[in-house]
């Protein structure tokens, strides 16, 4: 992605008139996460304010849209400073995802900045050429505010001075959480906050979970230790202890060890399985974009020794 510095004095090309409010918008807690991440790791990596760019996935049924998941894009520069869309990775990346997630469909694409520019609506037209009807997201990275700085628009066709001109229009949109979805919202928040996990939600429930594994690891260590000394001779046995030991054994469930052990392995295999597939379906997406890039290549060298009148 190129170094694209965020906006300053950029016109308002926002109507409050349109249709703002004739479409449902609702957006889960992981995009708003994602497009922050994004633009974090990028300031970091840059050491200055540029914008990032990205997709928008989710579901749609009539005018009610449900923004689930996003995906980074890559938009670059010309010399005359106007925006590019590496149309090829936007498509080919999409295609990827509807293998992943058969449900999801491409709804709109985010930015980071403040009001929308002149360059939104440009790329905006190059977007809306495959794939019309798209929702802008916009977060404010830079704003201070008590309320999430995120703002969605759609676009609309207005007429000025006789001819036709592309404007947003601002619109409402909710929070839609899932369980999971709040156990790491409720995380990130206390972090972000005090500087430490340990008063999460998850941070409280694992402490618990730790410190009772702790106490049972102890204990069993305690009585291991104890029939080891009593066997060596170290100790002498004392029936009523033993007793009581025996008695704690034939509390537990019997387990035919070949039964438990088919099971444990085929739950193991399973999970690793699932990690192997994981894996080939990274390598075939990087061997894909690199198969691309290769046929890009190719063909242009092609025409240029056509052009020229050479054999291929």
């Amino acid at each position: 992605m190129a170094d694209i510095p965020m906006e300053e004095g950029t016109e308002q090309i926002v109507t409050g008139g349109g249709s703002s409010g004739s479409v449902s918008i609702s957006i889960h807690p992981l995009v708003v996460m994602n497009v922050s991440d994004h633009f974090t790791r990028v300031k970091v990596q840059n050491d200055t304010n540029i914008r990032v760019f990205g997709a928008l996935l989710g579901r749609q049924k009539g005018r009610s849209v449900e923004i689930c998941n996003s995906y980074e894009l890559v938009v670059d520069t010309t010399k005359e400073n106007k925006l590019v869309l590496d149309r090829e990775y936007f498509l080919s990346k999409e295609e990827q995802f509807k293998q992943v997630f058969a449900d999801m469909e491409f709804v709109g694409w985010y930015t980071t900045g403040d009001t929308p520019s002149t360059d939104d609506i440009d790329l905006h037209e190059q977007i809306c050429h495959d794939r019309e009807n798209s929702l802008l997201l916009k977060l404010n990275a830079s704003a201070r505010t008590d309320q999430l700085p995120l703002t969605i628009y759609e676009s609309l066709i207005e007429m000025v001075e006789g001819k036709t001109k592309l404007v947003f229009s601002g619109l409402p949109y909710t929070l839609a959480t899932e369980e999971a979805e709040r156990i790491g919202v409720d995380h990130i928040a206390r972090v972000s906050v005090t500087g430490s996990a340990e008063t999460s939600a998850v941070a409280e429930q694992l402490s618990g979970m730790y410190g009772a594994v702790k106490m049972l690891y102890t204990r069993v260590r305690l009585i291991v230790d104890y029939l080891r000394s009593v066997r060596s001779g170290e100790l002498a046995p004392n029936n009523a202890i033993l007793r009581d030991i025996s008695s704690l054994c034939n509390q537990l469930p019997v387990l035919d060890n070949q039964l438990f052990e088919k099971s444990f392995q085929d739950q193991t295999s399973e999970v690793l399985l699932v990690a192997y597939l994981a894996s080939i379906t990274k390598g075939l997406g990087t061997a894909n974009e690199f198969i691309s890039k290769v046929n890009v290549v190719h063909n242009r060298h092609g025409m240029a020794r056509r052009s020229k009148g050479l054999p291929f």
